[in-house]
């Protein structure tokens, strides 16, 4: 059995390099530390991810994207629609919804509709075209950040115009609905939902 004096002498001897020499970790354990931290950084990814598709309504923002579109030109194509905003239409519509973006609000739109043929592609395509050179805003009695009540429009009226949520440009089973029964009256009312300053959906 060694003296203690003998065993301090000894510590003393060891080189500090060989005290701070780290020991040589087996690959098992090196493969399992990577893939508990592979695997923390996945459930953290997805937890994140649940977390923002329930607290926000990304789904609907992508298939808005997908069925609305910005006006070129003043115009807006879908199908065989053509929408063309004449006489500072357009910017009208823009100044309403930057006056009223805490609020839903309704516009009614107004000017001519004709059937025109048009070729694309070698083809005649047939194309109801739609000027808008007059707007106005009807009697509004119910206004919130995602519902608005408005009087009918006039019979002259050819869109139906009211806004959505930011980037929220698809319309709800209420708008179909009171799109289809003002179709009764009107065949060729349309309805476009405006959910950004230049961001519209068609509906016919």
């Amino acid at each position: 059995m060694k003296h203690p004096k003998t065993i301090e002498q000894d510590l003393q001897s060891l080189k500090e390099s060989d005290l701070l020499k780290e020991q040589p970790s087996s690959p098992l354990s090196t493969l399992a530390l990577k893939l508990f931290f592979t695997l923390g950084g996945i459930l953290t990814l997805f937890l994140l991810a649940s977390f923002i598709f329930l607290s926000y309504p990304i789904d609907n923002i992508i298939i808005s994207k997908l069925e609305s579109q910005s006006p070129i030109a003043n115009t807006l194509i879908i199908d065989n629609i053509k929408i063309i905003f004449e006489q500072q239409t357009q910017q009208q519509l823009q100044d309403i919804y930057f006056a009223q973006q805490k609020v839903e609000f309704s516009v009614c739109l107004r000017g001519t509709v004709e059937k025109k043929s048009e070729k694309q592609q070698n083809q005649e395509q047939q194309k109801t075209l739609y000027r808008i050179t007059s707007l106005y805003t009807p009697k509004m009695y119910q206004q919130t950040f995602n519902h608005v009540v408005f009087e009918p429009c006039n019979k002259d009226t050819l869109i139906m115009l009211h806004s959505h949520p930011y980037k929220s440009c698809l319309a709800s089973a209420t708008d179909i609905n009171t799109l289809q029964k003002t179709k009764q009256q009107n065949p060729n009312i349309l309805m476009i939902v405006m959910c950004e300053p230049q961001r519209f959906s068609v509906y016919n």
